[in-house]
Order: structure tokens, then C-alpha cells, then sequence
């Protein structure tokens, strides 16, 4: 073939594909019987899948412009392999929300006359509290509750003018606390037993568990004895604060003053450090009673009845009030390849907001995915898949979700997802623990967990405004870098902005580099709680103003598994900075793992404890001796009681001055690029939040423990 014709050819191919590439539009006034044009467009996203299903040519690309309007679903949208290489995007800018919840008319709403139901409530709130059946029109998640559950229970959610409302609760504000603990109902009633069983007296056999029974403080229990028929749970943080489950009162004796719950709870109830009676500083409260709903906002399902009772806090006007009610993902790309969303937001679903199954190079960028009663975005398996420049927020349960590659096989699979960009706030609002901005790799609760997490990249993400923790992961091979965190932990204060608790055998090669963490008295900064094989932790400024009671550590990497002597240490922690904490860096390591390990070119400034803490432990006769020695002298390392030349650290401008004293004391530490740490301007994002809007530095004033934290527990 000559050169002309081969031209020819590839001409042709050119113009073939442009004619093949689809365009669809979207919009509240089209109808599903319209081709499809911009004059004509479409009704539903499901009549434009449909339709490029039906008409693509040889794989050719497609693109879905919606235009501005909220759609809301009825069924979750789901996306297969017949939808590869099609673009879903709002048009020029427009906004589009799609919506999972439904919303109520005003004329459903209807006074309470029911004098047994009216009974029930405060009178000064009887003619405010509206009623809705539920039954009547057709509402699906209203089962009731289990026995016991630590998340949303999987029940319906309701907003009002694009805020969740609030579950009835009570108290209003701050807990209850057990008086006394009676039985524990998890193990032996001896101080720090194991609590996972109990014996008889002269049995050799473990017997099952028991249900928890406790003294009650509050003299406004006895009320509820009235409807224990209806179901009456109680939520609360019952032996430890990184453990948070809804339980169904079974019984409660008003003479007595005692609760017994329905469920034995996972390691029994009452502070594990005082055992068996507990502390009396274990906070809980009651959720979804009529009897308490008496606030603005507030509302509660009978599931008796199938009625929701809301106390609206404005006139309830047409489209005002919505009800979410799909308990699946609301748009699902299942074993798709280059499929797009952008610029869409995403809200007020009972379950994840967007979740990602399998296929390869997929993308979500500029979205906004927002009131979400589960996790935010979820990515499971597959390879390549961007997550881009997207604001999530207001969220039950965790922001961005992560599971992919291959640890079984030599060389590793990496997953490759990339994480950038990206806005995380207010999340883990219902499900309070371990349900973090980002999740790499990390499955359970207290004393670890594991997925598959491999090559994942998570950069220049903003996240802050949660109960617990930034970001949990394990696995392998991830880098995380240019983050900002803050304002996290607000509940424990054993946990980090970043924290891994992981085995020697399913983890390793992690980098955590040039990442600001700041702001969280409560909090530690980076954090592996179990097993650090082959990190590198380089770069970051850890400043977290900790509050005196806690620990408030840096930098903290423990032994774990690593006690074997073939299971090394081999970490490389240098050219960090740890600013304003209680402890700088704490290493607890092995004597014959000394030299593995690098430390080295840090520093700690201003700490109210220990700069750095590196204890090491001998082994002998399968007991720890623990000796306190100061860092190796071959690691060179720097503390400052002073400033040691911060721009202007009482506004925190945190960057070094060119004369810093740490640039004379350590010649080979590097500047930490605070400018380049955080969101950026793209085509994604153009504007970025300001410190007022975030309240960035605005260092929240820590509040009492439940006497489990760990300066409580000697």
C-alpha cells in the first residue's frame, strides 16, 4: 500500500470515528419519546442509557449532557459493560443533582388525634409534631431495628431543605451514663478478664455470653418502660470508645433502677479497665422514640404503627421534605470501562452515594456527593479508577472507599486508584468509628482488620470534621502525600490522622510523605498501631496542639508481630516535623531491630512531654522488659523547647524562615512544601475554601474522657 492510500485510510478511520461519537441530552422538560437532541432532549437517565445502548457503532464513545434540575430515582441508576466509554456530565456548568429520596407532599402530613399517641408526647409539643404513614405510601425500610447493629440500623432517612434531620434522641445534647454495672454479660466478673465467654462455677465449657444489665442514673427511664412493646434502643460506647452499638432494652425495672439489654454486646458492657462494675462514665443515649422528639427537626419511626413522627423546624411546603428510601447504591457502574461522571451531584440516598464494581479506568471528577446515609463514594476492585477534585460530605458512614489488586501473587497487582483532589468533611456522622475520609485497605474495628488494598495513590485530599479517624489503611504499596488533615478524633484519642493496625505478612511498603496534619487535641498524628514493614514516612508536619490529658504523639510506630525475629522492622521515618504535641516521635522496637531502622533529620518542637521516646524491649522468656534509652546516636535528631524560626507560629504560618535554627542544627533537612500540601485549582475545582470557611485553625478545646483513654488506663 502507498503512502497516499495508507493517508487515505487513516482519513477514513478519522472521520469514522467522529461521526460514530454520540451525543444525548437530558432535561426535566424533554420527554423519553424525543430523539435525544439538545431542542428534543430526554426525560430520565435511563432513556438516554437505553438509547446508547441501542445505537452505539463499533464501541464508539457517547456522552450524556444533563441539564440543569434535580432528577430524583426510583431505582438505583446502574451502569453494565454495554455503557463502556460513555461520559455522563452535567452541561456547561449547569447544576444537576440526582437525587435518591422521594419527596413528601405537604398533605400527608397530618395532625396527630390519636389520644393513646398523643399521651405519649410532651404536651408542649403536640401541636407541632406532625404524623406520616408510612404504610399508606408505600415506604420500604421501615423494619424494624435488630436486637443489635452499630451502624444506620437500615432504616429510611429524612431531609427538609437539603439537611438530614435528626434521629429523636435523648439526651438532646451529651450522654447518659451508667450508674453501676451489674452483670457485664461477656465473660468472667473478675477484673480484666477476657470477657468473650464466662465459666460456670466447677464447668470447664465456655457458656454463652449474657445480656448486660446496668444501674441507670437518669429517673427519665422509667417512662420508656411503658413501650418497651414498641422498641426502645439505646446506642452508646459501652466498654471502650473505638466500640459504638445500638442495642433494644429488654427489660427495665423503675424500682430497681436497672436496664437489661436484648443482645449481649461484643465484649460486655462497662469500661474493659475497671471491670466488673465499670467507671460510671460510660456514655449512651437513647435514639427513635416519639417520646423524645421534642426539638425542631428531630423525628422518629414506630415500627408498631409504620408511622413517622416529625417535628418540622419550618412550614413543610411542596418538595421541602424528602424521604430516602433506596437501600442499594444510588448510581452503579458495574464492570464498566471508561465511563465517566462529572460535574453531577449526588444526594440524600439510604445507602452509598456512588460505587464503582469492577472494569477499568473510570472516572468521577468535579462531583458532589453529599447527605449520604452510608459511605460517600465506594471503589471495589477493578483497576485504574480516578477519583478526582469531588466535595463529600455530611455523611453516615465513610467518605471514599477502597478495594483492589492482588497481595497473592508475585509481583504484586496494583489496583492503581488514584484518590486526588478531593473535599472530606463531616462524615462518619452516624456510624462513628472507623469509617474514615479514605479507607486503603483496612476491614474492622478494634484490634485491626484487612482487605485488599494495593497501589493506591491519595494525594492533595482536604479532610477534617469527624468523630474518629482521616484516613485507615493496610495492604500494600500505597502513597499518600500532599494531604491535609485536621480536626479529626474527636471521640478517641487513641487513633491518627492516618492509622494502620495490620499484620507483618499483609502489609508493607507504604509512603506517607509531605502530608500537614494540625489541630486535633485528642489525636495523634501518624500512626501504626501494630506492624510497619518497609515504610517510608518523610516530609510531614504533624502540629497538634494536644490537649494535656492525652497523648497527643506524632509520630508513633509500635512492635507488634515484629517481636519475631523474622518479621524485621525496616522503617525510614526522617525529615518530619512534630510541632505542638505532647510526644514527638515514639518508636518501640526490638534490640536486634535497631539497625534496621532509619530515623533520622526530624524534629520536635515544643513538646509538653517527650520529644522522642525510643523504648526497646528484650526478649526473654516470652516476656517484654521494657528500659527507656534515648534514640540511637547514629540517628541524628533535634528537639527545640523554643521556636525554632517558624514564619509567625501564633498565626500559623508554619513554613520555615530561611535562618531557622533546624537548617544550621540538621544541614541536610529539607524544606516541607506546606504551599503545595492540599486542593488545587483544576478544571474540576475552581475555587478553594478559606480558612474561615473551614475553620482551619480554630483548635476546638478537648472534652472529658470516658476514663478509657490512654493516660487513664494504668
Amino acid at each position: 500500500m502507498n503512502i497516499s492510500k495508507i493517508k487515505y485510510t487513516l482519513l477514513l478511520l478519522f472521520f469514522a470515528c467522529v461521526c460514530h461519537a454520540q451525543t444525548f441530552f437530558v432535561s426535566q422538560s424533554g420527554n423519553n419519546n424525543n430523539p435525544g437532541t439538545k431542542d428534543k432532549p430526554f426525560a430520565t437517565l435511563e432513556r438516554a442509557r437505553d438509547e446508547v445502548r441501542k445505537s452505539r457503532i463499533n464501541g464508539s464513545e457517547a456522552t450524556v449532557y444533563i441539564r440543569c434540575g434535580v432528577y430524583a430515582l426510583q431505582n438505583p441508576f446502574i451502569l453494565t459493560q454495554d455503557d463502556n466509554q460513555t461520559t455522563y456530565s452535567a452541561y456547561n456548568d449547569e447544576k444537576v443533582i440526582i437525587r435518591g429520596s422521594q419527596a413528601i407532599r405537604p398533605a400527608d402530613f397530618h395532625k396527630i388525634t390519636d389520644k393513646a399517641t398523643l399521651q405519649r408526647i410532651n404536651p408542649k409539643f403536640r401541636s407541632d409534631i406532625v404524623e406520616l404513614d408510612l404504610k399508606a405510601l408505600n415506604i420500604k425500610n421501615t423494619k424494624k431495628y435488630a436486637d443489635l447493629f452499630n451502624d444506620d440500623g437500615g432504616i429510611i432517612d429524612l431531609f427538609m431543605n437539603d439537611e438530614r434531620m435528626q434521629l429523636s434522641r435523648y439526651p438532646n445534647v451529651g450522654d447518659m451514663t451508667m450508674k453501676k454495672v451489674i452483670i457485664n454479660g461477656g465473660g468472667q466478673e473478675t477484673k480484666n478478664a477476657d470477657w468473650a465467654n464466662f465459666y460456670a462455677a466447677g464447668q470447664k465449657e465456655a457458656l454463652p455470653p449474657r445480656q448486660g444489665v446496668f444501674e441507670y442514673r437518669n429517673k427519665r427511664t422509667n417512662r420508656w418502660a411503658n413501650v418497651l412493646d414498641r422498641g426502645v434502643w439505646i446506642k452508646g460506647f459501652w466498654r471502650i470508645p473505638w466500640q459504638n452499638e445500638a442495642v433494644r432494652i429488654a427489660e427495665i425495672d423503675t424500682v430497681a433502677q436497672t436496664i437489661k439489654l436484648a443482645k449481649p454486646v461484643s465484649g460486655g458492657i462497662g469500661n474493659k479497665y475497671t471491670r466488673p462494675e465499670g467507671n460510671g462514665k460510660e456514655p449512651y443515649w437513647l435514639m427513635n422514640l416519639l417520646e423524645e422528639v421534642d426539638l425542631p427537626g428531630e423525628w422518629a419511626v414506630d415500627f408498631k404503627d409504620q408511622k413517622l413522627y416529625f417535628y418540622p423546624p419550618a412550614k413543610i411546603t411542596a418538595g421541602s421534605v424528602r424521604l430516602a428510601d433506596i437501600n442499594a447504591p444510588l448510581i452503579q457502574l458495574n464492570n464498566t470501562s471508561n465511563v465517566k461522571f462529572k460535574r453531577i451531584v449526588v444526594e440524600e440516598n439510604m445507602n452509598n452515594g456512588i460505587q464503582i464494581n469492577g472494569g477499568e479506568n473510570n472516572l468521577i471528577a468535579g462531583c458532589t456527593v453529599r447527605n449520604i446515609t452510608k459511605r460517600g463514594i465506594v471503589v471495589d476492585g477493578g483497576k485504574d479508577h480516578s477519583i478526582l477534585s469531588n466535595d463529600v460530605y455530611n455523611l453516615g458512614a465513610a467518605g471514599i472507599w477502597l478495594r483492589g489488586g492482588n497481595e497473592d501473587v508475585t509481583p504484586r497487582i496494583s489496583a492503581n486508584f488514584k484518590v486526588v483532589n478531593n473535599h472530606i468533611y463531616h462524615f462518619s456522622q452516624i456510624t462513628r468509628i472507623y469509617e474514615p475520609g479514605i479507607n486503603v485497605g483496612f476491614t474492622g474495628g478494634g484490634g485491626g482488620g484487612h482487605h485488599v488494598a494495593v497501589g493506591m495513590y491519595v494525594a492533595h485530599n482536604l479532610i477534617h470534621d469527624t468523630p474518629h479517624v482521616g484516613v485507615l489503611y493496610g495492604s500494600w504499596d500505597s502513597k499518600f502525600e500532599y494531604n491535609e488533615i485536621f480536626d479529626y478524633c474527636k471521640i478517641s484519642d487513641d487513633m491518627g490522622a492516618f492509622y494502620c493496625y495490620d499484620l507483618y505478612e499483609r502489609m508493607g511498603n507504604q509512603t506517607i510523605a509531605y502530608n500537614f496534619i494540625h489541630n486535633s487535641p485528642i489525636g495523634d498524628g501518624i500512626y501504626f498501631d501494630n506492624d510497619h514493614r518497609n515504610v517510608h514516612v518523610y516530609g510531614n508536619l504533624v502540629a497538634l496542639f494536644s490537649d494535656p490529658k492525652r497523648r497527643g504523639t506524632g509520630f508513633l510506630y509500635k512492635s507488634g508481630t515484629q517481636a519475631k525475629k523474622n518479621n524485621p522492622q525496616n522503617m525510614e521515618c526522617y525529615n518530619n516535623i512534630a510541632l505542638n504535641c505532647n510526644y514527638g516521635f515514639q518508636f518501640l522496637s526490638f534490640s536486634f531491630m535497631v539497625d534496621s531502622n532509619k530515623l533520622y533529620n526530624n524534629v520536635s518542637a515544643l513538646s509538653t512531654q517527650t520529644s522522642f521516646r525510643n523504648r526497646i524491649l528484650e526478649w526473654s522468656n516470652k516476656e517484654h522488659d521494657t528500659t527507656a534509652i534515648p534514640a540511637p546516636a547514629k540517628f541524628k535528631n533535634i528537639a527545640y523547647k523554643a521556636d525554632p524560626g517558624f514564619v509567625d507560629l501564633k498565626n500559623f504560618k508554619l513554613n520555615l524562615k530561611p535562618d531557622s535554627k533546624i537548617f544550621t542544627d540538621l544541614p541536610e533537612f529539607k524544606v516541607i512544601p506546606l504551599d503545595k500540601i492540599g486542593l488545587f485549582i483544576d478544571e474540576y475545582r475552581t475555587k478553594l475554601p478559606s480558612d474561615k470557611e473551614i475553620k482551619r485553625f480554630e483548635t476546638m478545646p478537648a472534652k472529658d474522657g470516658n476514663g478509657t483513654e490512654i493516660l487513664d488506663r494504668n
